[in-house]
């Protein structure tokens, strides 16, 4: 099981720029199973439900640790599952990119 913290660490989208990768890989998340994305939502309701808890129970300056929680989260633990669920379909989606973009 490999992470990648970056499209660009994905070996297939090497050859394509920034908006390119992120076009294949909202075409790859498309394709994700039912349940598969059920897993993914819940990995995400975990991550960021405790931070925004945090949020809602301060009152001061204090607020910005949730926040800053919340973004690495984001970054660090989210992002690589939502890349991984996406890369078990990215042939497929580099398929259905190039055969739009000769359209």
């Amino acid at each position: 099981m490999k992470f990648y913290f970056s499209s660009n660490q994905i070996e297939a989208l090497q050859a394509f720029n920034l908006h390119q990768r992120q076009q294949i890989i909202d075409i790859a998340g498309s394709k994700i199973k039912p349940t598969q994305k059920f897993v993914l939502n819940l990995i995400k309701l975990a991550i960021l439900i405790p931070p925004f808890m945090m949020l809602a129970k301060v009152d001061s300056w204090l607020f910005i640790l949730p926040l800053v929680f919340i973004m690495v989260g984001y970054f660090v633990v989210l992002r690589p599952f939502s890349l991984y669920f996406a890369n078990q379909y990215i042939d497929k989606a580099i398929r259905d990119f190039k055969r739009q973009q000769e359209d």
